[in-house]
């Protein structure tokens, strides 16, 4: 091969590398962004209190764990659990049908969804931390055993 033929050969590998790097970059930002259904952020709204039942629920679950068997629901498993609210969706949400809602959140969004608002509620327990922590030492004392 001469010597245009071999510049050709690796300016082809460097644009194809280069292209490909972009999408591995690239892919899971545009798989996570809203995908700009009508009455998407309605929908992901209405939804907001099922997620959080959903959270709730892992929660008094590892609250049963620690009372009946004196082990914590790891964090995994507790967000496992979140997400299984999915599937026990109603038929309604709000005004939408779950037809649609099902349409525009998937699986795996609802997951995100899920797993932000878990941030937004730990970001707020972290910011208020002393005050969780001197309320937890006023009820220890309030409740110490005789």
């Amino acid at each position: 091969m001469d010597q245009n033929a071999w510049t050709m050969l690796l300016l082809g590998i460097a644009v194809t590398s280069a292209l490909f790097a972009l999408g591995v970059v690239l892919y899971p930002k545009l798989k996570s962004e809203k995908q700009g259904y009508p009455f998407e952020a309605e929908i992901e709204a209405a939804l907001l209190p099922l997620i959080f039942q959903g959270i709730s629920a892992a929660y008094r679950l590892s609250e049963k764990s620690i009372d009946e068997i004196q082990l914590r629901i790891s964090g995994s498993d507790k967000k496992k659990i979140a997400d299984t609210i999915y599937r026990m969706l109603p038929e309604k949400i709000g005004p939408f049908d779950i037809s649609v809602v099902k349409r525009v959140v998937t699986q795996e969004r609802f997951e995100t969804l899920v797993q932000n608002a878990f941030d937004n509620f730990d970001r707020f327990f972290v910011e208020h931390q002393k005050h969780f922590d001197d309320l937890f030492e006023k009820w220890k004392v309030e409740n110490k055993p005789a």
